[in-house]
C-alpha cells in the first residue's frame, strides 16, 4: 500500500514526505509537532487515524493560534466515514487528487468535555449501545467496515439493555432508557449507516440521533432503515440539531462513549457536554461532498 501512495502522490505531482506513527495515539503528537511545518497535513488511514491528526492540529491551534496546516486524508481504514463529506470520489486515487488540486474548506469540529477531560471529534460521538459495538469490532478480525461494524452490532444487541439517560439539546430536554445516542458533525458511522443523514460539517450545528429501548423484532426494523438513512420518522427514533448538547447518566453506571470510533472509558464520569467549535478545521476536500446513501 505504501508503495502504491507513494507512486500516486509522485504522478499527481505532490511534493510530501512520509511519518510512520509507531503506536496508538502517536499521530496526534505528530500532528502537533507539524502543524506549523507543512501545508497539509495528511492522515493515511481509517477514521481513528484522522481523529488523532485533527486533535493534534486543534491542541496546536490552542495553544499557537490557528494552525496553517490543513487536514488531508487518504482513506486506507475499514470505516472511512469521514471522507464520504469530502467529496472523494474514486477511492484512495480520488483522495490523492484532491490533495493536489483540492481546495480547503473550514469544517465544524464537535467537542466533548467530561470530568477531567476534553476531546474533539470530527464526524461523530456516541454512548449506549455504540460503545458495546465498539468493544465488538475490537475483537474482530479485519473486514469490509459495513460488514464488521454489522456483525459487532449484531453481536452488541445480544443481552444489552437500554440505559437511563438525561439528554438536553439546546434548551429541549429528553429523558428515557436508550438503546442510543448518537451525535454527528457527519452523516455516517461504520462504513454504511447514515445515523445523522441529514448533518452538514459546516453549519455550526450536530445533529443528534436517539433511540428508546427496543425488542429484538424493533431492532431488526430499524437496522435496515439506518443503513438507508430512512429511518428519521420511525416512531422508536427521535432526531434533533443544536449547537450545544448535554448528556448525563441518571442511573448508577458511568458514562462511557466513543469519538471518531475510539472507545473513552472514563470511570468516573456522569456527563458529556458536546458543543460545536464552528469553522475550527480546514479540510482538504473535493469538488462537491456527498449527498448519496
Amino acid at each position: 500500500m505504501r508503495s502504491r501512495i507513494e507512486r500516486g502522490l509522485a504522478q499527481a505531482g505532490v511534493n510530501f514526505a512520509i511519518s510512520e506513527t509507531e503506536a496508538r495515539g502517536h499521530a496526534l503528537h505528530l500532528a502537533r509537532e507539524l502543524a506549523y511545518d507543512a501545508d497539509v497535513l495528511v492522515a493515511v488511514g481509517g477514521d481513528g487515524t484522522a481523529h488523532e491528526v485533527a486533535n493534534g492540529l486543534l491542541a496546536a491551534g490552542l495553544e499557537d493560534g490557528p494552525p496553517a496546516a490543513a487536514l488531508g486524508v487518504l482513506p486506507v481504514g475499514t470505516g472511512n466515514d469521514f471522507v464520504k463529506m469530502l467529496g472523494l470520489h474514486d477511492g484512495l486515487n480520488g483522495a490523492i487528487a484532491a490533495l493536489a488540486s483540492g481546495a480547503p474548506r473550514l469544517f465544524d469540529v464537535g467537542r466533548v468535555r467530561w470530568n477531567g477531560g476534553e476531546e474533539y471529534f470530527i464526524n461523530g460521538a456516541g454512548t449506549g449501545i455504540d460503545v458495546e459495538v465498539v468493544r465488538q469490532s475490537l475483537r474482530l478480525p479485519r473486514m469490509p467496515g459495513v460488514l464488521k461494524y454489522l456483525t459487532a452490532v449484531l453481536r452488541a444487541v445480544v443481552g444489552f439493555r437500554a440505559i437511563p439517560l438525561a439528554v438536553t439539546v439546546d434548551d429541549q430536554p429528553f429523558q428515557d432508557h436508550m438503546m442510543m445516542v448518537a451525535v454527528g458533525n457527519g452523516r455516517c458511522i461504520g462504513g454504511g449507516f447514515w445515523v445523522t443523514p441529514d448533518a452538514e460539517p459546516a453549519d455550526g450545528l450536530l445533529d443528534i440521533l436517539m433511540v428508546t429501548s427496543l425488542n429484538y423484532r424493533e431492532i431488526a426494523a430499524v437496522i435496515p432503515r439506518v443503513m438507508r438513512g430512512t429511518h428519521t420518522g420511525m416512531r422508536q427514533v427521535t432526531m434533533g440539531r443544536g449547537a450545544r448538547i448535554l448528556i448525563e447518566a441518571t442511573g448508577d453506571a458511568p458514562l462511557f462513549f466513543q469519538l471518531d470510533g475510539e472507545l473513552r472509558e472514563p470511570p468516573d464520569a456522569r456527563t458529556m457536554e458536546i458543543g460545536t467549535v464552528p469553522g475550527a478545521l480546514r479540510v482538504i476536500a473535493g469538488a462537491t461532498h456527498i449527498d448519496g446513501r
